[in-house]
């Protein structure tokens, strides 16, 4: 919890802590931007907590309410009761978090894991989404290279040699140059290390790849946003199943970023993302008033 404290410390915006319980647990959560601006929310990538969107919240939450989601099951500020078993309880953890904000329907946004949870809950519950934003998703499209779980088993070994070394795969190295980068490399590295020696990892749900039929009939508007040097897997043949299957997207791959996009990489991703939840929609803060008045009496 000290580690995660210090990361929070980077958040640049004033915030309000929430906690939301459901069958699965206590789900922790920062709600941050002005109250009646579109919803968005957040989810973040693999084994770390919201505080990995430090550098994107400025900018996402100056004309959205952000909801960044601590995940169930990951080492953070949520408390799981059970684990998640399979993608139809990922769809409903989410599902009861969305009711307990009173939010028929948002936007939403993944980086890496959190990509592969966004894109599960498009196919689960699209009503519930206006458009979908993916930041290097993990699992969606192609396999995870081997290296990957061969350096997570390196991460169960004493010291922060295999966790230091698979931040470092991680991470575009020429990125590690920049102040602000290493700042976060380093606060979710330690992060990372101590989730792994102290937290009980659930059940959880392997990010294992769509199938065609599952990805074409996810017809929300969607953006995909990869590094051009993504380590983790292949970042052009990801690109371009997405492209071909899922029926309204726009995906690029962004230079100068591996698995670190979001963190490294904050004013593009930033701009585009906002370019593309901009671009033509009414408002959802708007459709969720008007639904709520259609159902009052």
């Amino acid at each position: 919890m000290a580690a995660y404290e210090a990361s929070m410390r980077l958040w640049p915006v004033p915030y309000e802590s929430l906690n939301i319980l459901s069958r699965f647990g206590n789900t922790h959560l920062v709600v941050c931007g002005p109250k009646d601006a579109p919803p968005l929310v957040l989810l973040h990538c693999f084994f770390t907590s919201l505080t990995n969107w430090a550098y994107n919240t400025a900018d996402l939450s100056r004309n959205h309410r952000v909801y960044a989601l601590d995940m169930m099951g990951q080492p953070s500020k949520s408390i799981p009761d059970q684990p998640i078993r399979n993608r139809a309880e990922m769809a409903e953890w989410l599902t009861s978090i969305l009711d307990a904000l009173g939010l028929s329907k948002t936007d939403l946004t993944g980086y890496s894991y959190g990509g592969f949870a966004a894109i599960n809950y498009a196919i689960h519950a699209p009503d519930r989404i206006g458009k979908l934003v993916l930041l290097t998703p993990i699992g969606c499209f192609v396999r995870l290279k081997t290296q990957f779980f061969v350096r997570g088993l390196l991460t169960r070994l004493p010291g922060r040699f295999g966790m230091n070394s698979e931040m470092h795969w991680f991470f575009y190295e020429p990125n590690l140059k920049n102040e602000d980068t290493r700042r976060i490399f380093d606060l979710m590295a330690n992060q990372m290390y101590l989730g792994v020696k102290y937290f009980r990892l659930p059940s959880t749900v392997l990010p294992v790849p769509y199938t065609d039929e599952e990805l074409r009939g996810v017809n929300n508007p969607t953006l995909l946003l990869i590094g051009q040097q993504e380590s983790l897997y292949d970042p052009v043949p990801a690109t371009a199943r997405a492209k071909k299957l899922i029926p309204n997207i726009q995906a690029e791959l962004i230079p100068r970023a591996s698995h670190d996009l979001p963190v490294s990489q904050p004013e593009p991703v930033n701009r585009k993302i906002l370019e593309f939840l901009n671009a033509g929609s009414t408002s959802l803060a708007m459709q969720n008033d008007l639904e709520v008045l259609a159902k009052s009496p």
